[in-house]
């Protein structure tokens, strides 16, 4: 019996409207997530370039990406009136993580499984980092 779960073809294309009507709902949080301390992140940019890079790393064995949601301590481009905060603050900032996976579904990260040599570099194995909208956008 084959165990797979993935076969590359996961995921669905849809139509702009659709893509609107499912992101719409977020954007209009902008507002209640800068009142909170957060840099509003409304998308993240990936090259195709950087897609390639990463999936050549693992060759036929990646079959897709799975995508994590973290946050990270970054600057806000410009400065909010209300909070005073400005280019030098750093505000949670919403970040997107994309590691490739296998057909098997496991997400093809070693080293972060394996814990590397610490005196070693570290291996490029995810992607993260893209321009951030609306401000790099």
């Amino acid at each position: 019996m084959d165990s797979r779960k993935f076969t590359g073809k996961e995921g669905q294309l849809i139509s702009a409207e659709q893509a609107l009507r499912i992101t719409e709902p977020f954007q209009k949080r902008e507002q209640e997530i800068t009142l909170r301390g957060e840099n509003y992140v409304k998308a993240e940019f990936f090259g195709i370039h950087t897609f390639n890079e990463l999936m050549s790393i693992h060759g036929e064995t990646c079959v897709g990406f799975r995508v994590y949601y973290g946050i990270t301590e970054e600057e806000e481009n410009v400065v909010d009136q209300k909070s005073g905060l400005g280019i030098g603050s750093k505000r949670p900032t919403s970040r997107l993580v994309l590691i490739p996976v296998d057909a098997y579904g496991n997400d093809l990260t070693k080293t972060a499984r394996l814990g590397g040599m610490k005196d070693m570099p570290a291996k490029k194995e995810a992607m993260t980092g893209g321009p951030l909208c609306p401000h790099q956008c």
